[in-house]
């Protein structure tokens, strides 16, 4: 009886540290300029796994793209993020990165930012601002991904949900990490982006500036008033998720004190 309890309590510390472990994570694909479409990009067997597609677009007029496979009555879910930092941070509305998804059916829908909403990463330890949502019903067939922007810059597509870490991904090998210093998402995010200039042929003394810069930036209240509120709530949400992770592990500890009890009492009572 004794023996049986200690074999249960041991199997509820694996699995309660199991999961914390590989709680909120997407499993990182890296897209390249060789992708620059989506019937040439990797291809996701199952759209409702949990996959991070991160990219750069090296020019404003680059382009990269991605397919997934899905079910009927399936639930398509998106995020489109760019990383917290500079140049992506500065960048105005129009020159934010944008996604078009094509359904099965050919009808399609374009994925662009609404709002600017911080989210910290604690796995890798990386910040980025989330810039639009969305969720559907999805239906049987191929989904296709077409990322661009009027900027050259780095930007992440979350899709799914269902954590499932190696996955095969058709069109698609994988980054070698033995031996790395830093994970490839690290080393991805810490990859700054190239400055792209144009010229005005009208003025010969005009000087060149980012893309991503106006000379007379329009006012954005809706997207700076998102930001600042849900900075705040980003914040409460990692705080949370600190919490979680500390109660978890407490727990854990208490289960294996428990278990390390009734260890010694079996000894005592022989």
């Amino acid at each position: 009886m004794v023996r049986r309890l200690c074999v249960s309590l041991s199997l509820i510390v694996v699995v309660v540290i199991g999961c914390y472990a590989t709680a909120s994570a997407h499993d990182p694909v890296f897209l390249t300029d060789d992708h620059f479409a989506p019937e040439v990009g990797p291809y996701l067997p199952d759209g409702t796994i949990s996959f991070a597609m991160y990219g750069q677009l090296e020019e404003p007029t680059s382009t990269q793209g991605f397919q997934a496979r899905m079910q009927s009555g399936q639930s398509l879910n998106l995020s489109l993020l760019v990383p917290a930092v500079l140049p992506e941070i500065g960048f105005e509305v129009s020159s934010l990165p944008e996604v078009e998804v094509t359904r099965p059916d050919q009808t399609s829908f374009l994925l662009s930012a609404q709002f600017r909403q911080t989210f910290y990463e604690p796995f890798t330890g990386t910040t980025y601002l989330r810039l639009v949502d969305h969720l559907e019903e999805s239906q049987q067939g191929e989904y296709s991904f077409l990322i661009s922007g009027k900027a050259a810059g780095r930007y992440v597509v979350s899709i799914g949900t269902l954590e499932r870490f190696g996955t095969e991904v058709g069109r698609y090998t994988r980054p070698l990490v033995v031996g790395r210093s830093t994970s490839p998402v690290v080393e991805w995010f810490e990859t700054q982006s190239e400055t792209v200039t144009i010229e005005s042929p009208e003025d010969p003394n005009y000087s060149s500036e980012k893309v991503a810069s106006s000379p007379k930036p329009e006012p954005e209240p809706e997207l700076k008033t998102e930001q600042s509120e849900t900075d705040q709530s980003s914040s409460k949400a990692v705080s949370d998720t600190d919490a979680n992770g500390t109660l978890i592990y407490v727990t854990a500890a208490g289960v294996a004190l428990v278990l390390a009890g009734l260890v010694l009492i079996r000894k005592l009572k022989r």
